[in-house]
Formats: structure tokens, C-alpha cells, sequence
């Protein structure tokens, strides 16, 4: 009951926000369920993937998605989630201890920068920031989207709030459009790297399927009133408790 009223939670934000597949499922596996990070990883990308199917047929339905950019972004994460993937299981294989102790310092890493992107997007007044188009130079977006997905194969932690702050910064979307594009990217990516993970062994089906049974319907009532919500004090709020997370993460794994 415990896994399924998580799973809740977490559908709901991912469903709201676009955030939450990696960066709030993989600490909260490893904090409160005591689970192996090397099972946690794998497990938070599919979780992320199913729940997101659901999420980007709403936000598909209502035109809130940017095809463009998300093929784009896709075509740079894609390869990018490969070699992360496939980097995270070849050093656990060959050096677990060490791996055991650099894969979750570089989640909390990757948490933090995000966060202080998140902020800064929110309240900088650089003109630079608020006029530039991500858009008017295309052969940025796979670039980006190599980054990112490179960074959710080794971590799982990225689809969701690095895709969404870069284009909430440099793209001037609709806050909800930006939120459905980066659903639909985060599904293809995150269904790509989940497989990998699954290949190689890295999830636990029994806490997965526990999960998608609260995680789908709180990701179809997320999307279905994230239209409806001030977006900047939610991210705030949002963002706030995952510091308090990536803290608590690094008193369990150190």
C-alpha cells in the first residue's frame, strides 16, 4: 500500500510538472524503500516511461506539444541514453564499490545544478535569457538533448527538470506547452534507457508494477489540472523539496 500511495504521489507531480520520473523516483526509492541504487535507477526510468504514456496522450490531445522540438531533442538524447547506460552497468560491473558511492554523488550533483537552474531561470531579469529562441538555432537542440539523455541513462535524473528549465529559459512557450513537449520527450527517452536497464537486469518488477498502480492515476490527474495551475510557484515550491530530498539522499548513501 505504501509503494502504491507513492506512486501516487510521484504520478501526480510527473504529471503536473513533467518532473519527478528520476529525480524525486530514484531518491525516494533509495531513501525510504531501502533499495539497491543500481536497481533504483533502472526502476525510476520505466516507472517514468509507462506513467508518461498516459500524460502525453492528454497533453498530445489538448496541442500542448511541440513535435518539432521533441524530435529534435530525441535525436541527440537517444544515442546520449545509450552510452550513459551502458557506462552506469560497466562500472558497477567492474568497479561496484567505487561506482556505489560516484553514481549517487554525481545524482546529487545533477540534482543541485538543476535546482539552481531552475531558480535562476525563474527570477533572472537578463534580456538575453528572456528574448532568446532555442528555436531560431536548431543545431543546439540535439546537442542539448545529448547531454541530457546521457545524463538519465547513467543517473535517471534529467528528462524532466533539465529539459523543462532550459526551455522555460530559452524557448518563450506557453509554460503548459513546454511541460507536454517535455512529457512526450521524457517518454521517448525514458522508455529507450528504462529498456537498457531492464536488459541489463537493473529493475524491480515487483516494486515497478506497485508503483504504476497509484502512479497512473496520479499522472492522468496531474495533466488534467496542470493547465489550471500558476506554474512559477509550484516549480518553487517543487524545486524547495527537492533540495530537502538530494540532503536526505546524501545522508543515505555517505
Amino acid at each position: 500500500m505504501e509503494l502504491i500511495l507513492i506512486g501516487a504521489v510521484l504520478g501526480l507531480i510527473i504529471g503536473l510538472t513533467g518532473i519527478g520520473g528520476g529525480m524525486l523516483t530514484t531518491p525516494v526509492l533509495t531513501i525510504f524503500m531501502g533499495v539497491p541504487i543500481n536497481t533504483a535507477v533502472g526502476t525510476s526510468l520505466l516507472f517514468s516511461a509507462i506513467t508518461k504514456v498516459f500524460a502525453s496522450g492528454i497533453y498530445i490531445k489538448r496541442g500542448l506539444v511541440c513535435t518539432k522540438l521533441t524530435l529534435l531533442l530525441a535525436s541527440g538524447s537517444i544515442p546520449g541514453a545509450f552510452l550513459g547506460s551502458y557506462a552506469f552497468h560497466y562500472f558497477f560491473e567492474k568497479y561496484p564499490v567505487v561506482a556505489s558511492k560516484v553514481v549517487p554523488a554525481f545524482i546529487v550533483v545533477m540534482i543541485l545544478v538543476s535546482c539552481a537552474f531552475s531558480y535562476y531561470r525563474m527570477f533572472t531579469k537578463s534580456e538575453v535569457i528572456q528574448n532568446f529562441d532555442i528555436r531560431s538555432r536548431p543545431y543546439l537542440i540535439p546537442i542539448i538533448g545529448l547531454v541530457v539523455g546521457f545524463d538519465i541513462g547513467f543517473t535517471s535524473v534529467g528528462a524532466g527538470v533539465i529539459v523543462a528549465s532550459i526551455l522555460l529559459a530559452l524557448c518563450p512557450m506557453n509554460p503548459s506547452r513546454i511541460i507536454g513537449t517535455d512529457i512526450v520527450h521524457g517518454f521517448l527517452l525514458s522508455i529507450f534507457a528504462g529498456g537498457l536497464h531492464y536488459s541489463f537486469g537493473g529493475v524491480d518488477t515487483d516494486i515497478l508494477f506497485k508503483l504504476l498502480q497509484g502512479g497512473i492515476f496520479g499522472v492522468i490527474l496531474g495533466s488534467l489540472i496542470s493547465p489550471y495551475l500558476p506554474q512559477k510557484p509550484f516549480r518553487f515550491a517543487l524545486n524547495s523539496a527537492v533540495l530537502v530530498f538530494a540532503l536526505l539522499f546524501i545522508k543515505k548513501v555517505f
